[in-house]
């Protein structure tokens, strides 16, 4: 081995400066552009593959790394951690649970107002990036599913932002629970849409911003595309006349050649405005008032407010 390298050294060694500073520039190219190759997102690695995810297993490494490009609104979440605070007058005392807490980006907004805040989330990859953005806020993986996640009478307020209600097929259980862990007078604050009327296309498709293209449109609009540097993304949201069940289709595939590599299969359980807020009531809510979430541009959305009996 000492031979094979020794004639190499020897010739290096005659180089002039710039010669091998120029060899050197040429090394760090080579690894740079090596280790960029290797340095590719979960679900686009499996490219010579194809994966389909469904339910909970949508939420993986890959998907959380993209989750914020997709539907992230900072404007969105302005405007809601200010009306809540506005309606629901939380203070530094309060202890507010965000279910289906995603990347964590309610969580600092009330931290940032000095509003103990948890995220909880079903979805490790969404805890494990939750904590990577904001390491010094609390985050837990569970399930909202089962009553014994939480202690009887926790928390001061209970937010279900962006659509986490309608993965609930079950929503009694979740009202139940919820109406559990509250504090007596505590709010429970949940994201009901106009499942007809609203806009499925996700933020950076439309082109818009604060307006819906679906008021321009002869035709309800329901597909998005998005272009990646590595990846094109489409999706699709359907809901079969007459039916309470919508699927939110994903499709991922590679940008220069075409070739599909992931689908992700949402199933969201939309009951009717009316029947969420019957079962609601059902377990002992009382209805406090609703927050129209037009203004940040989601037309056809509001935040109800409902309040645990002190």
């Amino acid at each position: 081995m000492k031979q094979f390298f020794k004639p190499i050294i020897n010739f290096y060694h005659k180089l002039s400066f710039w010669a091998k500073i120029l060899i050197l520039i040429v090394i760090v190219l080579i690894v740079v552009v090596t280790f960029k190759k290797n340095d590719k997102k979960e679900g686009y690695q499996q490219n010579d593959s194809f994966i389909f995810k469904q339910g909970v297993d949508v939420y993986d490494d890959f998907y959380s790394s993209i989750y914020d490009q997709l539907v992230f609104s900072n404007i969105k979440d302005n405007y809601e951690i200010g009306k809540i605070i506005e309606k629901t007058q939380p203070t530094s005392e309060s202890i507010i649970l965000d279910v289906g807490c995603g990347t964590g980006h309610h969580v600092a907004a009330l931290e940032a107002q000095h509003i103990p805040a948890v995220g909880i989330d079903i979805s490790h990859a969404m805890i494990r990036q939750a904590k990577e953005y904001y390491p010094d806020y609390n985050f837990i993986q569970g399930d909202v599913l089962k009553a014994m996640q939480f202690r009887a009478n926790s928390f001061t307020h209970i937010l279900c932002m962006y659509f986490t209600l309608y993965y609930f097929p079950d929503k009694l259980t979740f009202f139940k629970n919820c109406m559990y862990w509250l504090k007596p007078g505590g709010a429970l604050v949940i994201h009901i849409v106009n499942r007809d009327m609203f806009d499925p296309v996700i933020p950076p498709a439309n082109p818009l911003l604060l307006l819906s293209g679906q008021r321009y449109a002869d035709k309800r609009i329901t597909e998005s595309k998005v272009t990646f540097d590595d990846f094109i993304y489409k999706s699709n949201f359907d809901l079969p006349e007459g039916s309470d069940t919508a699927k939110f289709i994903e499709k991922f595939s590679n940008r220069e050649t075409g070739k599909p590599f992931r689908r992700n299969e949402h199933v969201l359980y939309m009951e009717s405005e009316d029947r969420i807020l019957t079962l609601a009531r059902e377990v002992g809510f009382i209805m406090q008032g609703e927050i129209d979430m037009i203004k940040s541009g989601y037309e056809y959305q509001k935040l109800f407010i409902l309040v645990k009996p002190s």
